[in-house]
């Protein structure tokens, strides 16, 4: 019952219950409103953090890919590890973060809850369905009792009507004296019987009133009130407390984000307050200074001067040294190339020594092949960053106002096409040779990279197949060789497999490892505090180093900043 009796909808509504069975209905109606509208919020909510976990995801991955040292030395690490570099990243796990918070939001929102709302909604419309049949069914009881008492009534007037028609035929007939005795008797007879069936009739139609009047207090004072008042109970129980609890309860989940982000966005303007600019030009400098000494002055160029008597100039000499120096520096562009070239040929060398009879010829050629195939894809990668860095300089010279940028990338441009001249001709040889072995057509000099450089017949006892370059893999161009030759054909060289007459590369100095580098495939995986011993100092700042191990000697490229002389 409800607890002011002056808004009970039994005792104030009973006439309207049709309009609370339509009030009851509108409160469902809203339940499934609100119920739609966090189906639709989760869905925004879920799209949202999958939008910011992709934006915050790409420019991450962006990051971590220039972050990698072997990319470009030590420009991008120095770069990286800036404090504008770090406060961004930290802007981006904030942001991943946030799409976090909103992804838990929507779960939230499309789970428990809607599952709740959706129950109850469930419960509220068989429980105000069943409560309204009831009263209409009550109702319907009601009607019939008083269809009773209309039938009972229209009877009791008819056996009135027909006792004071009997009565009055009998008075008329004794009052006639044209009747006969037996007439008169016959007619006072029946209306005696008439009077008696009146007052039968009476008798049902004062009972038939008792009982609907009964049925009428009954409906409208029990039944019907109870009915209402038990739906208004339910309603405010389970309609309308229930969305309370809701509503609140979707406040605290958007407040329950809150205090996360706030302090998110706090730990963001803490660490984006502490962005110095004089700290990161000084990591720039520490991390990419290359200690390297001026250029050396000009000199002139003298040359060889005839006076009028046919005489040479004094200074011709000194001018020819001085010419020489210069060619001397000029030719100093390429150093590190043309001795690992002298060794690495002695190498191709020893192999097309063995012969064309020799299957562990064959064998080690392919697996020199392999190696030249992987420092040639290495070397034209450093030479399509250069001819980029060109092409950016060419384009923006607003940039750089310094020409010996572009000419110092020249230079290694060109220092670089000569060493993938040698290493194609050191290829070439070995090619050759492997096809002479297999008795196939010998491919001329200069064929172009990146398609096949044998082509086998079906009959042949082996194929040769370059692999592409493999980006993921750290940019290595690898090469795959399948072949019989009794079971041996394109396997690995074993320890102690070294080839006749093979030069061992001479160190041209150690050094001490100060940070970790974990190489991709052509580099060399070193930890900080180990030593190595460096073969080539190339221009790009990358160095060719060897370290002993207890598995045997392992050599590969590392970032020259990673390091410190010894």
């Amino acid at each position: 019952m409800a607890a002011n009796p002056e808004t009970a909808f039994g005792r104030t509504l009973w006439d309207q219950w049709e309009s609370v069975e339509q009030y009851t209905s509108v409160g469902t109606k809203s339940l499934e409103r609100f119920n739609d509208f966090l189906k639709a919020r989760s869905e925004i909510e879920a799209k949202y953090a999958r939008e910011l976990q992709k934006l915050a995801k790409t420019q991450k991955d962006e990051a971590v890919v220039a972050a990698k040292p072997k990319e470009k030395g030590g420009f991008n690490m120095a770069v990286m590890s800036g404090t504008v570099a770090q406060s961004w990243l930290q802007l981006l796990t904030v942001t991943e973060h946030t799409a976090a918070f909103h992804t838990s939001l929507a779960e939230q929102l499309d789970g428990e809850m809607r599952k709740s709302i959706k129950t109850q909604i469930k419960d509220n419309g068989n429980i105000f369905k069943q409560q309204f049949e009831e009263i209409r069914k009550a109702k319907e009881e009601y009607r019939k009792q008083v269809e009773l008492l209309e039938k009972t009534r229209q009877k009791y007037d008819k056996a009135t009507k027909d006792m004071d028609a009997a009565r009055q035929a009998y008075e008329s007939a004794n009052q006639d004296m044209n009747k006969t005795a037996k007439d008169i008797e016959k007619l006072r007879s029946d209306a005696e019987k008439k009077a008696m069936t009146a007052q039968d009739a009476a008798a049902v139609y004062r009972e038939c009133i008792d009982q609907t009047n009964a049925a009428k207090q009954k409906h409208f004072e029990e039944t019907l009130p109870n009915i209402l008042d038990d739906v208004q109970s339910k309603d405010e129980q389970n309609r309308i407390e229930f969305t309370r609890k809701a509503f609140l309860r979707y406040a605290d989940l958007l407040n329950a984000q809150t205090p996360s982000i706030t302090s998110s966005i706090d730990a963001m303007v803490s660490i984006f307050s502490k962005i110095t600019p004089s700290y990161d030009s000084a990591t720039f400098v520490k991390l990419c200074r290359s200690n390297a000494p001026h250029p050396a002055d000009f000199q002139f160029e003298e040359r060889a001067l005839y006076t009028p008597g046919g005489a040479l100039s004094p200074s011709s000499t000194s001018g020819s040294s001085s010419t020489m120096s210069a060619v001397g520096k000029k030719g100093s562009l390429t150093r590190g190339f043309t001795k690992a070239d002298l060794v690495d040929e002695s190498k191709e060398d020893a192999i097309v020594s063995l012969g064309i009879g020799s299957k562990a010829g064959r064998k080690k050629a392919v697996e020199r092949i392999k190696a030249l195939e992987k420092e040639l894809a290495e070397n034209e990668k450093k030479r399509t960053g250069c001819e980029t860095l060109i092409s950016v300089y060419k384009s923006k010279p607003e940039i750089s106002q310094d020409p010996k940028v572009a000419r110092d990338l020249d230079d290694q441009i060109n220092a670089l096409e000569a060493r993938i001249s040698g290493i194609q001709a050191r290829r070439h040889k070995l090619v050759s040779y492997v096809a002479a072995i297999d008795g196939t057509t010998i491919l001329p000099d200069g064929s172009p990279l990146g398609t096949s450089p044998l082509v086998f017949s079906p009959d042949s006892v082996a194929s040769f197949r370059s692999a592409e370059v493999h980006a993921a893999g750290g940019g290595s161009y690898r090469s795959a060789f399948s072949g019989d030759d009794d079971g041996q054909g394109g396997a690995e060289l074993e320890a102690g497999d070294d080839l006749p007459g093979t030069v061992v590369e001479p160190a041209i100095g150690r050094a001490r490892m100060i940070y970790d580098y974990e190489g991709a495939p052509g580099d060399l995986s070193v930890v900080a505090g180990e030593e190595i011993e460096v073969l080539d100092k190339q221009d790009d700042g990358w160095w060719k180093a060897r370290v002993t191990r207890e598995d045997g000697v392992v050599e590969g490229f590392v970032p020259g900043n990673y390091t410190e002389e010894i």
